[in-house]
């Protein structure tokens, strides 16, 4: 006859204790869904990058970006920088300055150069927001027109918003 074996609390311990890191470590590492995408419907634009391609986050964004400069959506433009930290009220001012690149955006291969990211919050804001980080990307049109883009990322998402173009 089998006889049952009481099931070692020590290992109970060690499953919940073990199931409760991988929760925190999911939660910590997790990102949200970003509130845009490319959009099938809209104009065709190409992306080329100038040194090393960004994560696939960034390239979406971009990708986001641009399209929506070349379809003249300049509202939709300023929403992608929605979740900038502080970075809304700066795009109520792009707008003039982004209306005439719309043209620029559809004329060809836009070229980017991306910088590395970095995220020089203390710890303490990193625990409670974890997914963060700035960038920025330069942007070359079609004629050689430039614009730069401020880029943060919030929560795993990345927000950004367009300064004055250079030249």
């Amino acid at each position: 006859m089998l006889t049952r074996r009481p099931f070692p609390a020590a290992l109970l311990a060690v499953c919940t204790l073990s199931l409760a890191a991988a929760t925190a470590l999911w939660w910590f590492n997790r990102t949200d869904d970003a509130p845009y995408a490319v959009s099938a419907n809209g104009p065709r634009v190409t992306l080329a990058y100038d040194g090393e391609r960004p994560d696939d986050d960034v390239a979406t964004f971009l990708t986001v970006f641009v399209q929506r400069l070349a379809a003249g959506d300049v509202k939709g433009v300023d929403a992608l920088a929605d979740g900038y930290p502080d970075g809304s009220g700066a795009t109520r001012e792009s707008s003039d300055f982004l209306r005439p690149l719309a043209a620029s955006a559809t004329a060809g291969k836009v070229t980017a150069k991306v910088a590395g990211v970095e995220d020089a919050r203390p710890l303490s804001q990193r625990v409670k927001t974890p997914g963060g980080g700035t960038s920025q990307a330069d942007l070359t049109l079609a004629v050689g027109k430039h614009l730069r883009v401020q880029l943060a990322r919030e929560h795993g998402v990345w927000w950004g918003y367009a300064l004055a173009p250079a030249g």
